[in-house]
């Protein structure tokens, strides 16, 4: 590679650290936002002493599938939240971030491989870009999943409270 795709290559790197900081950001204050949502209507509810039994069969099975999707929600943002790391790809790329650093038994065993496959720095960027932007790109997915599910739940949820009897 050249140097200015190097270049560009380390700037792509850059921005795909800061995406990764602003997902984690975005899942932390969804999955705060469906835990105090969720709990204030289910404290709300065990504290008046409601429950499902009270709607139509069809009430009831929305309810239970909305309940069922809010939980899916917030495990969604909990797996966008979730670290990623591989300790898998070393052999194939050679040593390229903290991850396969951290696959060595020893320190000595670490200088040797660094030593022996001797990585340039086009290749390094190039791969810890490859690597982090798939993990972006899975945090923005549970991210986006946890949001439609979160609607879904609430409109599941609103119309079982709306079907009566």
């Amino acid at each position: 590679m050249s140097k200015k795709t190097h270049e560009m290559a380390q700037r792509m790197l850059e921005e795909a650290r800061d995406d990764v900081k602003h997902a984690d950001q975005k899942a932390s204050v969804l999955l705060a936002a469906l835990g105090i949502g969720f709990g204030a209507v289910l404290g709300g509810q065990l504290s008046a002493g409601w429950d499902s039994s009270s709607l139509s069969a069809c009430g009831q099975v929305l309810w239970w599938v909305g309940v069922a999707v809010a939980v899916l929600a917030v495990a969604a943002s909990a797996l966008a939240v979730w670290p990623r790391y591989r300790l898998d790809d070393r052999p194939k790329y050679g040593v390229t971030y903290w991850g396969h650093a951290a696959a060595f038994d020893d320190p000595h065993q670490l200088r040797t491989a660094l030593e022996e496959q001797e990585v340039n720095s086009t290749a390094r960027v190039a791969h810890q870009l490859w690597s982090l932007s798939h993990v972006v790109l899975k945090k923005y997915r549970f991210v986006r999943a946890a949001l439609v599910m979160a609607a879904t739940s609430g409109l599941l949820l609103g119309f079982a409270a709306v079907i009566v009897r």
